[in-house]
């Protein structure tokens, strides 16, 4: 098993044969409970909409309907889903549903339950805008410097942008030069939107020239003269990419860096507020989503970066850090804090794979398991115990090098002598100085393991040698 994986924290699979993208998850505190803990809002291109507060998967025993809130299926298609202060005079967060054709607010509430069920979630309408146009994607933030609440847009199909201040429409513009819809993002530090063109450029747009450009309620011919009252709407500054943008991301975590960054399909970009490259990072694979999370040194920013190879990868700017291991192609990321875990990544796949993982080296432990699950019988236990006392008791006492043995088995030498000579001789060696060696026979008897035998010569003068030696058991 690979240490550098995406460690399952909790996963769940949403429907059979739906569809996600980039915009159908978000993470906030949707049901203002106070703790400040996220929960995830799912939707689907299935008109169907989830809503988690995740908890571990290993201690959670009720499986998905323990952690899922609350689940609405809606007639019409999901486009994005966005959590915000949308509501006038009023602090608490609502969850925006941006549809094809329709945007809807509503609240989420949650009261508590009468039975083991545990709380029940209601969504409640709060208020909803019809479009007049096919809706694309949509940002919030707080437009013109206006504080206390947010404010939404929405790019259309054929290049419109529509603000709306809460539950009232503001005005419409045309983008110069539209042809296809890309990433839309508000940059709250210089009240600008950031879009990339179908030209292949960065475009930058102020809200004070949106605010102030020609009324374009109905596209205009350009080369018509221009209505009384307004101005043509010209970007504040433009930044040739030379590629599609996957997405665009302006965080606002650390007043140390103030950066934009834009994924497109081959580079990694991070440019200033005044559109400048600071750096960029030319990637070697497919990367399929992004996202800035954190800053942990001053002008520096850590992201996490998304690729068709099924891999999480981590940089500090265009460093990387990190590399994870997902089970899927993620299409989207964010990063929540729950009750038992904070920093939990949430990835969605396009199949609708949804899993909160974190990163890091986790080995698993083996564990022995049990031959035998008998209860002990401490009797019989005790009684061995001390029979293994007396015999190490014995053998403490024993000093003898060698270990005792009986009496009868006590080592024995028996030598016989023949009264007779032997004849013929033995003698290897017939005759010394012209006279014979005469030999007679000795036995050693060495019981219980040997009996040795040999003949003793005599000679001239008397000399014995050991001729013959004989052993048996």
């Amino acid at each position: 098993m690979s240490l550098f994986k995406a460690r399952d924290w909790w996963s769940a699979a949403l429907g059979e044969g739906e569809e996600f993208d980039q915009g159908c998850l978000c993470v906030g505190d949707v049901d203002n409970s106070g703790s400040g803990h996220d929960k995830v809002v799912v939707g689907s291109y299935m008109g169907m909409l989830r809503i988690f507060s995740p908890h571990n998967s290993k201690s959670s025993e009720g499986g998905l309907a323990d952690v899922q809130l609350l689940e609405v299926q809606f007639q019409n298609a999901i486009i994005q889903v966005e959590v915000g202060k949308f509501v006038s005079c009023s602090e608490l967060l609502h969850l925006a549903v941006l549809h094809p054709r329709k945007l809807s607010v509503y609240s989420v509430s949650g009261t508590a339950g009468n039975v083991e069920h545990g709380d029940q979630y209601q969504l409640k309408l709060v208020y909803e805008h019809n479009l007049q146009r096919t809706a694309c994607n949509m940002t919030y933030g707080t437009f013109g410097g206006v504080t206390g609440h947010h404010s939404l847009c929405i790019q259309s199909m054929d290049g419109m942008l529509m603000f709306f201040e809460q539950d009232s429409y503001s005005f419409g513009r045309f983008l110069p030069g539209f042809l296809l819809p890309g990433p839309l993002v508000y940059n709250p530090r210089t009240d600008t939107f950031l879009t990339v063109s179908s030209a292949r450029q960065l475009e930058c747009y102020k809200y004070e020239t949106l605010a102030v450009a020609t009324d374009a309620e109905s596209r205009q011919d350009p080369d018509l003269p221009l209505k009384t009252g307004g101005k043509r709407l010209m970007p504040d500054w433009s930044l040739v990419l030379g590629e599609h943008a996957l997405d665009i991301s302006v965080p606002f975590f650390s007043h140390s860096s103030f950066h934009i960054f834009v994924l497109g399909e081959r580079n990694l970009y991070c440019l200033r507020d005044n559109g400048q490259i600071r750096l960029m990072k030319k990637l070697e694979f497919n990367p399929s989503c992004f996202l800035p999370y954190t800053s942990v040194t001053d002008g520096t920013t850590n992201l996490l970066l998304g690729n068709h190879t099924n891999m999480l990868l981590v940089y500090q700017d265009v460093t990387l850090k990190w590399a994870a291991q997902l089970p899927f192609v993620p299409v989207a990321l964010r990063v929540a804090n729950f009750p038992e875990l904070k920093g939990v990544v949430v990835s969605l796949s396009s199949d609708g794979h949804l899993l909160c993982s974190y990163m890091g080296t986790d080995p698993s432990f083996f564990s022995t398991p049990k031959v035998d699950a008998r209860e002990a019988d401490y009797e019989q236990v005790d009684a061995e115990m001390k029979k293994l006392q007396k015999f190490i008791r014995e053998a403490s006492r024993t000093q003898d090098i060698l270990p005792k043995t009986d009496a009868e088995e006590d080592m024995s030498v028996k030598v016989s002598v023949f009264p007779n000579m032997d004849s013929p001789s033995h003698a290897l060696i017939q005759d010394i100085d012209g006279l014979s060696v005469p030999s007679v026979t000795v036995e050693v008897s060495h019981y219980p393991i040997y009996i040795l035998s040999f003949y003793v010569l005599f000679g001239s003068p008397l000399v014995c040698f050991i001729t013959h030696i004989s052993a048996f058991r």
